[in-house]
């Protein structure tokens, strides 16, 4: 009976401006949330099968809820704790356990970036949840993967200056005078240049017998001990237990080859910390190597093998090693190790003039100079910062001027972001409707930056949703009308009998 089919269009009508009253009801309550996306209501008519052109049977209305993850909310600033909004199409990847990614733990996906540390240094936000990314080895690379979330492990930004981790690289930028008078320690007589190379620490090297009295590493003007350098560079490094030492390249002008114009230059990298043994005997000069570097005419350094005798010297070739404290005491062979007080392991050194590529040293006519100076390993200064950048790296920024990369947070995209399944924490899951995740690098692939300091705020217009409101109880009050029409016409079918 059509009066039946009214009367149950009615109900429909008054369930579905109910659903659409709990969503706007939803959307006001949190017109405050961060990263919050509207939920919009919208309506779709249920069409019976039994109507004709005689009669007519009302199928009444269902309502559709749909999310709008695809809107951009505004960014604001923020800089309390760790503040991050995303510019652009992506969602933090997160997770409800502090832990590494397992099957026990539930990976979920944000737009809310309302980050601070908890008391392990976790960064997790407002509801709860860990943020995942990618985290750096100790040189700092990191292995990133679209899909393999095993790789994510929580970003933690604490006690970053107490992790022990022994230094393999050390890169500098340096410069040698040209103009550097040679020392009398090579050519005694400047004047007379065939006494060329005939000086105390020329004839020390050439004959193998340097120590403590000719020797770059012992030389103290005090003392008066040891030979001047010319110039030296050091760099502050770390052993496997996280100890600071100092490590420096002393180095002093050699030979002018007349027909090649190629300039040598003696160098010694020594430390204090550091027994050198010859034969098995401490040679008391803390010498780690030694060697000599040939420029050409035009200042570059050269590595040509030829130069050097047909094999390049450790430090461009590779790097030295320091071996472990217990053969200090009665060092087995010649080599340096870490004096016998230090405890430390053994370590390899590259100098970057090898696998890392990153040093350089030129002689050119300008004053000598060491540019920069870079070592991975502990850092000893104080953590000063922890830097976020628009491509997710986070890094820390120690007072004496040390950076090391810690991690790089990971964004998730997908088919259909509005597919996803809403979970409390303002957080979604994967669902059949939103596709598999896809990890990717902020800024890269479509995916957005990171913007540091700054909180997307909710798509929710109040104005919007009040006037959505207005129509909806509008809508409820017809839809009752309806069903109360439809209950006196009934009433009047029923009074016919009597």
């Amino acid at each position: 009976m059509s009066i039946n089919s009214a009367m149950q269009s009615g109900v429909t009508a008054l369930a579905a401006n109910a659903t659409a009253l709990a969503t706007i009801s939803n959307n006001i309550a949190n017109s405050n949330t961060t990263g919050y996306k509207r939920v919009t209501t919208s309506f779709t008519d249920l069409v019976s099968g039994t109507s004709n052109k005689h009669s007519y049977t009302s199928g009444g209305v269902v309502s559709v809820n749909r999310q709008t993850n695809t809107t951009q909310g505004e960014l604001n600033s923020d800089t309390s704790g760790y503040s991050l909004g995303v510019n652009g199409q992506g969602f933090f990847v997160v997770s409800d356990q502090a832990g590494t990614v397992s099957s026990s733990s539930s990976l979920l996906f944000t737009r809310d970036g309302t980050f601070s540390t908890d008391t392990e240094g976790n960064l997790v936000n407002s509801g709860g949840f860990y943020l995942q990314g990618w985290p750096a080895d100790s040189t700092g690379t990191i292995t990133t993967s679209a899909t393999d979330a095993n790789l994510l492990a929580p970003i933690n930004v604490s006690d970053l200056a107490n992790k022990p981790a022994a230094t393999t690289n050390v890169n500098f930028k340096a410069n040698l005078n040209s103009k550097t008078t040679v020392s009398t320690a090579v050519n005694p007589d400047p004047n007379d240049s065939t006494t060329f190379g005939t000086g105390t620490y020329a004839d020390a090297i050439t004959n193998s017998t340097l120590d403590a009295t000719t020797a770059m590493s012992t030389y103290s003007s005090t003392a008066n001990t040891g030979t001047k350098p010319d110039a030296t560079i050091s760099a502050s490094i770390s052993d496997s237990l996280g100890q600071e030492h100092t490590i420096t390249i002393s180095l002093l002008k050699g030979n002018i080859d007349s027909t090649t114009g190629k300039t040598q230059w003696y160098y010694e990298v020594s430390s204090p910390d550091v027994t050198s043994s010859v034969g098995g005997t401490d040679n008391g000069l803390h010498q780690i190597d030694i060697g000599s570097l040939y420029f050409d005419a035009n200042g570059n350094l050269s590595t040509d093998p030829t130069d050097y005798g047909g094999t390049l010297p450790a430090i461009l070739s590779g790097g030295f090693t320091i071996g472990a404290s217990a053969d200090a005491a009665a060092p087995p062979a010649d080599g340096a190790y870490w004096n016998s007080n230090v405890g430390a392991a053994g370590q390899s050194i590259d100098m970057g003039f090898g696998t890392s590529g990153l040093s350089s040293i030129t002689q050119v006519a300008s004053d000598t100079t060491t540019k920069s100076i870079t070592a991975d390993g502990t850092e000893f200064g104080s953590l000063s910062n922890v830097e976020i950048g628009k491509d997710g790296l986070v890094t820390a920024i120690y007072n004496n001027g040390h950076t090391k990369t810690l991690a790089q947070i990971a964004l998730a995209t997908f088919l259909n972001p509005n597919g996803l399944t809403g979970v409390s924490g303002n957080a979604y899951k994967v669902s059949t409707d939103s596709g598999a995740y896809s990890l990717k690098v902020p800024s890269t692939n479509g995916a957005g930056s990171i913007d540091a300091d700054t909180l997307e705020a909710s798509t929710v217009d109040i104005a919007q949703e009040f006037t959505g409101l207005i129509t909806t109880q509008r809508a409820y009050s017809a839809a009752s009308k309806i069903v109360t029409t439809a209950d006196d016409m009934l009433q009047e079918l029923l009074s016919i009998k009597r």
